[in-house]
């Protein structure tokens, strides 16, 4: 099976934040000049198109009715017509001068016939009487009625321009004319060009100041996470005594002192069962493993008990570390003490599991009997425990225990002391014992070589598993009584 990966996911987090943080704010600043641009644009056109539209109507507000019977007569520049017009639009030129929006060209159409308008006169930004091009006017139909002008510019080989059309209208309604008014754009597109590039220039200035402003943003946001990161390594690798440095009290500093409440509950608890186990092993005169090379070793028999804390994990969420951390306490003091009752020594205590020997310090001919009762004393004790602790669970808390019985190899050397091996392996096989436990209900279960020194004084029945491939019995056990 194919494992796709995020690409990002190897990527730092303090580099992912530094990253988004500079792509909201380039975006962000990028959206605001696109839009500023944009109604810049918009603005300029508007103001351009109502220039030309107001050049174009006042130039034909100026023509008087006998500049009309010159337009209607046909008369030539000769005849003396086209000069008084000319003059006309001359001035109509610099009453409207404008160093942004220069005047490009302003001149007249006159129609002749069949929808075709011919040059008549016109001026231009400087001169006077110059001959327009009017080729495109051949195609277009101008508004005869009103004032009108395209929604975009127009180009040819001198710029970019915007024209607008207004009709010159007689008395009695008819249009005799058009005046064209050409406006240049190339000013104000090049005040907008200058506009984009400042807006452009502080983008990059506003973008430089956030690719600073979010590496010491991100720096300061993750070194708590950073310091808990490597606070936990240190705690991983057994450092109990490590502590995070709280410098805030925000959600870090709630975050950095409950990591050393955890530190100093652990570092507590390690001591606590560092010390049961050291006071165990020296009232039980537990002779301890020897070395495997310590001399002539013998075998004596052990009976090992293995026994499970099940069902216990759910109050941690349940209830508070300091409750359970004092219930744990409770329940390995208990435990150890019905173990050294019946002269058991324990040879280890994980965080749910007791492992005691019997038989260790000499040889005890009733070591099967008193492991068996060690193990019913400790589910009774368990049974008080949970009753004067008055929990409600969902999942019942129990106890579940296995006991074998095997020969272990012990140094010759006045204190016959156990090799550590040899335990070990019976360690092993008692677990398979209570292993057994979860797969048959049971609560006690010992293996065969237990139970053959059991059978005259304690009640065992067979079972069958699958999880062991060897002879198991069940400890009929008593309901315990509750004080």
């Amino acid at each position: 099976m194919q494992v796709v990966t995020d690409p990002l996911s190897a990527v730092p987090f303090r580099q992912k934040l530094q990253i988004l943080l500079v792509l909201a704010v380039g975006i962000s600043c990028g959206l605001l000049v696109w839009l500023s641009i944009r109604k810049a644009n918009y603005l300029a056109f508007g103001l351009v198109r109502e220039k030309t539209v107001s050049v174009a109507q006042g130039a034909a507000s100026r023509f008087t009715d006998d500049d009309f019977s010159s337009l209607l007569s046909r008369r030539n520049s000769a005849e003396g017509g086209e000069p008084q017009i000319v003059e006309t639009l001359k001035q109509s030129r610099d009453a409207n001068f404008s160093v942004a929006l220069p005047i490009r060209r302003l001149y007249l159409l006159r129609p002749v016939g069949e929808g075709r308008w011919e040059y008549f006169a016109g001026v231009t930004e400087t001169e006077v009487g110059e001959q327009a091009d009017t080729t495109q006017f051949a195609l277009e139909k101008p508004n005869r009625k009103t004032a009108a002008t395209p929604d975009h510019y127009n180009s040819d080989s001198e710029g970019t321009f915007l024209s607008a059309t207004a009709p010159v209208i007689t008395s009695d309604g008819k249009t005799v004319a058009i005046v064209v008014a050409e406006i240049s754009g190339g000013k104000i597109q090049a005040i907008l060009r200058k506009l984009l590039l400042s807006e452009i220039f502080a983008l990059v200035i506003a973008v430089g100041i956030a690719a600073a402003l979010a590496s010491w943003l991100s720096r300061k946001v993750t070194r708590p996470l950073t310091d808990l990161r490597d606070f936990v390594r240190q705690l991983g690798q057994g450092e109990l005594s490590a502590r995070i440095k709280v410098k805030s009290d925000d959600e870090f500093g709630e975050l950095g002192r409950a990591a050393n409440l955890m530190a100093e509950r652990l570092e507590e608890r390690e001591s606590l069962k560092g010390a049961l186990v050291h006071y165990v092993r020296s009232q039980a005169a537990d002779p301890g493993l020897a070395d495997p090379d310590s001399g002539v070793r013998v075998k004596r028999k052990v009976t090992v008990l293995v026994a499970e804390l099940c069902g216990f994990h759910q109050l941690s969420t349940k209830l508070g570390s300091e409750r359970v951390f004092s219930l744990l306490n409770e329940y390995f003091s208990t435990m150890i003490d019905a173990i050294l009752r019946h002269r058991g020594s324990l040879e280890k205590s994980t965080d749910k599991s007791v492992i005691a020997v019997f038989g260790s310090s000499g040889s005890d001919q009733h070591q099967e009997r008193k492991a068996v009762e060690a193990a019913l004393a400790m589910q009774h004790a368990l049974a008080q425990l949970l009753h004067e602790w008055k929990i409600e669970t969902n999942v019942p808390i129990l106890l579940e225990i296995g006991i074998h019985t095997a020969s272990a190899l012990a140094a010759e050397d006045g204190e016959k002391q156990l090799e550590f091996e040899s335990v070990h392996r019976i360690v092993e096989k008692a677990t398979e014992v209570k292993n057994a436990c979860r797969d048959t209900g049971d609560r006690l279960i010992v293996s065969e070589t237990t139970a053959n020194k059991l059978k005259q004084t304690i009640p065992l029945s067979p079972i069958s598993t699958t999880t062991a491939d060897f002879p198991l019995f069940k400890v009929e056990m008593p309901q315990p009584t509750l004080k």
